[in-house]
């Protein structure tokens, strides 16, 4: 097995011509083998969330993904409203919260993040944020071999929309990689080969399409991805 992927865009110095064949051999043999509307994975999104209880009000607790793929706690109202999120070096220095006329301090020690108000304080794990994301999320297998958690991703201050592939490891770990919509409304971005075939991700008309495609294995470089210890 070889992950890989495509190379990221032509050189549009070059003659136009490069470019339209370049965009033609991207899109000719791909097959749709999967798919799911856009909404219903972000409605799915807060599902895989730890619902908790700080100073007398209810939230959701998960982990969004920056530009850089960084982590980024977020805090959802459970009732509606919007999210809250710091990176974690806004929390390992400490950040107050304020909602509904409560105060909540956060500080991430480790891998947990304490939570405290007048009512008391709550520890979340961040490992265990990862542990709900690839068990409650959506799962595809491509190629009856590697199995990811598809996950919904809204950029912190951006909100750029876009989408995370979590597997886990043999060696146990989770890895990750974040493909903005805007990078495959045109195309696909492949995540991985198996046996001569390759399996990625397209958006098109509102849903999240899984698309595959035969290649040469020579010819692909691998994705990038990120480790993260469970």
């Amino acid at each position: 097995m070889l992950l890989c992927a495509l190379p990221a865009s032509a050189e549009w110095g070059r003659a136009e011509g490069d470019s339209v064949r370049a965009l033609a051999e991207s899109r000719a043999g791909v097959q749709i083998i999967g798919g799911a509307p856009l909404l219903d994975l972000l409605a799915d999104r807060y599902k895989a969330a730890l619902p908790l209880e700080l100073g007398g009000a209810r939230f959701l607790a998960t982990v969004m993904f920056n530009a850089d793929w960084n982590e980024w706690f977020t805090l959802k109202p459970e009732g509606g409203g919007a999210a809250a999120a710091w990176s974690y070096k806004m929390l390992e220095a400490g950040v107050v919260y304020e909602h509904g006329g409560r105060e909540l301090k956060l500080k991430k020690t480790g891998d947990t993040v304490v939570a405290e108000s007048k009512a008391g304080k709550t520890g979340v794990s961040l490992a265990g944020l990862f542990d709900l994301l690839y068990e409650k999320s959506m799962k595809v297998t491509f190629g009856g071999i590697v199995t990811y958690a598809v996950i919904r991703n809204l950029e912190p201050l951006s909100e750029g929309e876009g989408t995370v592939s979590l597997r886990l490891g043999s060696d146990g770990l989770y890895y990750y990689s974040l493909t903005p919509d805007k990078s495959i409304e045109d195309g696909p971005r492949w995540l991985l080969a198996v046996n001569g075939v390759l399996y990625g991700l397209r958006v098109e008309d509102g849903s999240l399409l899984f698309v595959s495609k035969q290649i040469e294995m020579k010819k692909f470089v691998p994705v990038p991805e990120r480790p993260r210890a469970r």
